[in-house]
């Protein structure tokens, strides 16, 4: 019944729509025959004319092509191909106010979903909006009746890739990658079956995974080997699931990136998980850490902790920190990088973090602080887990304010915790992505 529903046709012209508000994920808000349209594109206190692009049941669709009034909010996008690419979705917004509306969202997912406000708002953290990705996944697509291969973010309407030769938001040697990729996948015979390529910096090396559906050439294979050496690039080639990514030729510099304020080198893998953001991440771990306000006795758990980010620069403080996540690779990664560093008082540990490990030899242990950095998906599995710790401070960062309002709820009304205080961070600037942290305490 739905797929005969959306197949309706859609109104061949632009339709004017007045946007009353802002949506979760930063469209405009309006209405149209009764059902409420999210406009690409839109600001609150404008009216537009929208064409839309999709229709369902509940709501639709819409992409604003012309705005007839403007609001003070409204600035020209720096990128040519803004109106285009999906890499971002509010560059059309002053950038304080794309603050205010990440700061707004989180504040009104507390309200709806735990109606808990923190004692204290911290201030946003921010730094540069521009160039400061430090990896991305793009998309790669054949256009027969060009002869030309695009690399890219989708376009907004999600079907397509987007036309771009630059971009403004990834760090600028990834975002002159661009073209000279698109130019060698354009010589190579599997051209057609290529479906991305992953991009990822370290402080000193740029590496690269070209996905391949089909067998590449032995000419192809040279092409793609003189690509990485007149760009100075680690190739990686990935022909099926991640554990088939293999590199082209023999590395002996490493991934790695540096964090100053702790004097600390993270050696990592093109397809490990990194924080995107690097000065942002930085900013971040400083807030973490002047929150848990650590003691040279104190003893912590650092959930999800992936290759580390949080765990090393920890362990330089606490008496010892204790590292749970559930990648067996970045286990492996961050047990590496505490040798690298030579810190001797931190343990790693492999567990699936939505299962009860209450018997598990690593929880029954003292601790007197936590911190968790979960997935999108959130911690809610775990939190009874952590009530029944004996640490008096949680750290939460959250990826997702729907999932960090929804595990408030669980923490403040039914395990005993206070939100003392939560803020935003705008690690993806002209995004509509929010990120963010809550300090919980208890008696």
């Amino acid at each position: 019944m739905s797929k005969r529903y959306n197949r309706q046709k859609l109104p061949q012209e632009p339709i004017e729509m007045i946007i009353g508000d802002l949506s979760h994920d930063g469209r405009g808000v309006a209405k149209w025959n009764d059902k409420v349209v999210f406009v690409q594109n839109a600001l609150p206190g404008e009216t537009v004319l929208a064409k839309l692009n999709r229709k369902t049941r509940h709501f639709n669709e819409a992409l604003a092509v012309e705005v007839l009034s403007t609001s003070p909010d409204r600035v020209e996008p720096k990128c040519e191909f803004y109106d285009v690419c999906n890499g971002c979705s509010m560059m059309h917004l002053q950038e304080q106010k794309q603050i205010d509306f990440k700061f707004s969202t989180l504040k009104n997912n507390f309200y709806k979903m735990s109606h808990v406000e923190p004692k204290q708002w911290l201030p946003p953290l921010t730094d540069s909006h521009w160039h400061y990705r430090r990896r991305a996944r793009l998309s790669v697509k054949w256009v027969a009746a060009k002869d030309k291969v695009l690399v890219g973010f989708r376009e907004k309407n999600g079907r397509f890739v987007a036309q771009m030769d630059h971009c403004l938001v990834l760090e600028k040697p990834l975002a002159e990658l661009i073209q000279p990729l698109s130019d060698l996948f354009a010589a190579l015979a599997i051209k057609a079956f290529i479906p991305q390529v992953e991009c990822s910096m370290g402080d000193d090396v740029t590496s690269i995974i070209i996905r391949h559906m089909k067998p590449l050439t032995a000419e192809d294979q040279q092409k793609i080997l003189d690509f990485s050496h007149q760009h100075q690039l680690q190739v990686y080639l990935q022909s099926k699931g991640p554990k088939t990514v293999q590199a082209i030729e023999d590395y002996q510099n490493p991934l790695q990136f540096h964090i100053a304020g702790y004097d600390l080198n993270y050696e990592f893998l093109p397809n490990d998980f990194i924080q995107v953001n690097r000065r942002m991440n930085e900013k971040m771990i400083a807030q973490a850490l002047e929150a848990m306000d650590l003691q040279a006795d104190d003893v912590v758990l650092d959930l999800f902790c992936g290759l580390g980010n949080f765990t090393l620069p920890m362990s330089q403080q606490a008496r010892k920190v204790v590292g749970v996540e559930g990648d067996q690779q970045l286990v492996e990664r961050a047990e590496h990088n505490a040798k690298l560093n030579q810190l001797a008082n931190v343990d790693f540990h492999v567990a699936d973090l939505t299962q009860d490990h209450s018997k598990s030899n690593w929880f029954n242990e003292y601790y007197s602080k936590v911190l968790i950095d979960p997935p999108r998906s959130g911690a809610w599995e775990i939190l009874p887990l952590i009530a029944k710790t004996t640490a008096k401070t949680l750290v939460y960062v959250s990826c997702h304010p729907a999932s960090l309002a929804r595990d408030t709820d669980r923490l403040v009304n039914e395990l005993g915790f206070t939100l003392e205080k939560a803020g935003v961070m705008d690690m993806f600037p002209h995004t509509s992505h929010v990120e963010s942290m809550a300090i919980f305490t208890r008696d």
